[in-house]
């Protein structure tokens, strides 16, 4: 199992419990519900030790949710929707409950690289809003020496 695969099971696991949605891999369809896991970068060095090294996987989770042109709550509800999302990132870290990367791999830490969701397009005629949460996961790896 990849890295990927490894991301890619543990997020669908949440994705399961929220909706029927496929979850989508570097890729997201401009359907409202549709969440994809787009990766930023994998194996990144952050520091080289003796004995391995402490290593990052960034990746951007994508939520296409309705969108409102009109002063009601529906953009309100999409956002803290999203924000539940990354909430439940924060406590899979303070749970240290974390994809499994395999033994060669410990796992220190998964975090939110921001404090909110970011709207990152509205399509107004459609009714779509893009929110993306970039997150990454700081990893040893034993292997790489």
């Amino acid at each position: 199992m990849t890295k990927h695969d490894a991301v890619h099971s543990f997020i669908k696991k949440k994705i399961d419990e929220l909706t029927e949605q496929t979850l989508g891999f570097n890729y997201s369809s401009e359907e409202v519900g549709q969440i994809a896991i787009t990766t930023d970068f994998s194996d990144r060095v952050i520091k080289k030790y003796f004995i391995g090294a402490e290593k990052a996987y960034g990746f951007t989770i994508t939520l296409i949710r309705p969108y409102s042109t009109d002063l009601d709550s529906l953009n309100l509800e999409c956002m803290n929707f999203v924000q539940s999302f990354m909430d439940w990132i924060d406590e899979q870290n303070r749970k240290k409950n974390f994809p499994d990367f395999g033994e060669s791999c410990q796992i220190k830490k998964m975090e939110n690289l921001q404090n909110m969701p970011n709207l990152s397009g509205i399509n107004p005629k459609e009714g779509l809003a893009r929110y993306q949460i970039q997150c990454r996961i700081i990893y040893f790896d034993k292997e790489d020496k």
